[in-house]
């Protein structure tokens, strides 16, 4: 019997039969709760019903649990089954990737039992380990021990213990007999109990596109778990520390490198299963269309794929690649009868904006044979607008996903969803890797497709006869050069004339700091952005519009000038010298690599130059040359 209390905390009561929805999350996604598991895989799953009902009745109990946890692993459920034949139970072996404790909980089963491998994040420091789950449904009874109980582990608690709902109060408890561990009593307190409460008072989360997130598992077609983590480890260790040690860009290295490196291995581990499913040897082919940085083709071609990426303009780390490995080309695509690769296995789409929607339908069109593997962030139409969302229950995201998948189908793919593992909340992919008509049929496709295209693009229409023509009239690429959002592009002369008009109208608003009373220092006022606008001559703000820019980023630009906050602005006070400290400094060089930091002396006083009032600050004080 489980009957020392480790922790217990009161719930709701319309909130008790959550629990087996929490309990799906933590059996089946140990990693949210314990960040240095990489993932869960479910070994064994077996469903239990009670053959007779009498005194005699068996327990789902702490002794079950230790005959269940001493099977040896090879014959886990060929034994399991003859314990559990002596306690005159059924256990019937059911599928562990759909495995869902709450679903079993609806179909009158007695108990569960869960086989699972905690797989560590880093297999140079932790080993796998194996943990058996013992559910008992009708005492609200989950029980939990790891099979590798003499073994250094610093992953799972090193005692057996028992989840248990009684009445309105949720607790942790452990055997009598068990060891007494500190560090897992801890945890199971501090960390465990919390979430499991949290898990069963929150309202039941939902994806993108509206399915229960307790139910949708990441990397669900990656057949093996464990290796693809070993592959995952040994690319991170092959190119991503190089990579974010030379990384040329102003992006983040470890949120693109290692995001790059995932996709990576989800593609390598997805085509190994096509070739082991196909008997084929032969490497599959790529092509990845908006490959920006060009990462995801250098590895992909460094671990021996026939491929090449192509995007509008040329990023920076372009050169710093082996060229006699990659292939990286500058080509604007236009989605017509030229943009197409019949000698191409499979289309890559990861971030590819505006060519997203377009991606089945190159690979349907370019041979019976290409595949495709999308990754979509931006929603996009086939003429290049933005998409409209049509579901307004779901993210604009999530209805662009359901979007996308319907274009597949048209397309005539089978469609597969997954969620990846990589440090975005866009990682919903979608595979199109075989098709659901006959090669007979290829050709009476194309039609359909154009039809379909054709319906959803606002301007006029192709034929559906488009050998050789655009398939969308009206579609327009990106330009090749991106355009600067930040207002820096906007002519000086223009900028100059806008600061100056926000400044005398705050100026209008007469306050004078008590520090500065002696020199009768004006700070002006403190006026609404929106009011501003509307002061600032009409020509000044087309050409802002036409850098992209707004007031708002312009009058941040001068920050020296300018302090602006919750749609806000007012003058800057200049601080002293002495008051700037250096710990804004030390914070820049630890966050900016080879930063210097700027010799302000050097830079004449605004205020010095263009207040009525000249600078409130001596010039042995001020931070800016006066001249």
């Amino acid at each position: 019997m489980y009957e020392n209390i480790i922790a217990e905390t009161s719930v709701s009561k319309e909130c008790v039969p959550n629990f087996w929805k929490a309990v799906d999350i933590y059996l089946f996604k140990t990693h949210v709760v314990n960040k240095k598991l990489f993932g869960v895989k479910t070994l064994s799953v077996l469903s239990l019903n009670r053959l007779e009902w009498s005194e005699t009745r068996v327990n789902f109990d702490h002794k079950l649990l230790e005959e269940i946890t001493a099977v040896p692993l090879a014959h886990f459920v060929d034994y399991t089954r003859e314990i559990l034949i002596k306690c005159v139970v059924q256990a019937t072996e059911e599928n562990p990737d759909a495995a869902s404790v709450d679903h079993f909980s609806q179909y009158g089963n007695d108990g569960l039992i869960v086989l699972n491998r905690l797989i560590p994040k880093n297999i140079g420091v932790f080993k796998p380990l194996d943990v058996v789950c013992l559910i008992d449904y009708a005492s609200f009874s989950v029980l939990l021990k790891c099979r590798q109980t003499e073994e250094e582990n610093n992953l799972f608690p090193k005692m057996a213990f028992e989840l248990k709902v009684v009445k309105d109060t949720l607790s942790i408890r452990y055997a009598s007999a068990a060891s007494f561990d500190a560090r897992s009593m801890h945890w199971l307190e501090e960390v465990l109990l919390g979430r499991m409460q949290k898990w069963m008072e929150s309202a039941v989360p939902t994806n993108a596109i509206g399915i229960r997130t307790s139910s949708i598992r990441s990397l669900a077609l990656v057949d093996n778990l464990e290796e693809y983590n070993s592959l995952f480890h040994e690319l991170k260790q092959k190119y991503g520390l190089s990579m974010v040690s030379i990384w040329p860009e102003c992006t983040d290295p470890q949120k693109f490198v290692f995001e790059d490196i995932a996709i990576a291995a989800y593609l390598l581990m997805l085509w190994r299963k096509e070739r082991a499913d196909t008997g084929e040897d032969k490497l599959q082919s790529f092509v990845d269309i908006g490959c920006g940085n060009g990462l995801l083709v250098y590895i992909l071609a460094s671990e021996g794929h026939r491929g090449y990426g192509i995007d509008l303009r040329k990023r920076k780390l372009w050169d710093l690649y082996p060229a006699a490995t990659v292939d990286l080309r500058v080509q604007t695509i236009v989605p017509s009868s030229t943009s197409l690769f019949p000698d191409i296995d499979w289309i890559i789409g990861n971030h590819s904006d505006e060519l997203s929607p377009w991606i089945p339908v190159i690979a349907a069109r370019s041979s019976y044979s290409c595949r495709f593997f999308l990754l979509p962030c931006c929603a996009y139409e086939f003429d290049g607008s933005k998409y409209q969302r049509q579901n307004c229950r779901l993210s604009q995201y999530g209805d662009f996903l359901n979007y996308a998948n319907k274009i597949a189908k048209v397309c005539g793919f089978h469609v597969k969803t997954d969620r990846l593992r990589i440090p975005s909340t866009k990682r919903t992919c979608l595979i199109g890797a075989s098709r659901n008509y006959p090669h007979s049929d290829y050709n009476l496709y194309d039609g359909k497709i154009q039809s379909f295209i054709n319906k959803r693009s606002r301007t006029e229409q192709v034929p559906s006869n488009t050998a050789s023509e655009s398939w969308s009239a009206n579609f327009k690429p990106r330009e090749s050069t991106e355009k600067v959002r930040n207002c820096t592009k906007v002519d000086r002369t223009v900028v100059d004339k806008i600061v100056m008009v926000v400044f005398a109208e705050l100026l209008v608003k007469r306050t004078v700091l008590p520090e500065f009373t002696d020199r009768n220092w004006n700070s002006g006022g403190t006026m609404p952005i929106a009011d501003l606008v509307r002061t600032i001559p009409q020509q000044h703000l087309t050409a802002l519009k036409a850098e992209c820019g707004g007031l708002q980023t312009l009058l941040r630009n001068n920050h020296q000038i300018f302090r602006v906050e919750n749609g806000t602005v007012q003058i800057r006070v200049p601080l002293k010298l002495s008051e700037a400290t250096s710990e804004g400094i030390v914070r820049k060089m630890k966050k900016v690599k080879h930063f210097k930091p700027v010799n302000l002396k050097q830079r004449l006083c605004w205020f010095f130059a263009n207040h009525p009032d000249g600078c409130p600050l001596e010039a042995g004080e001020c931070r800016f040359n006066h001249g």
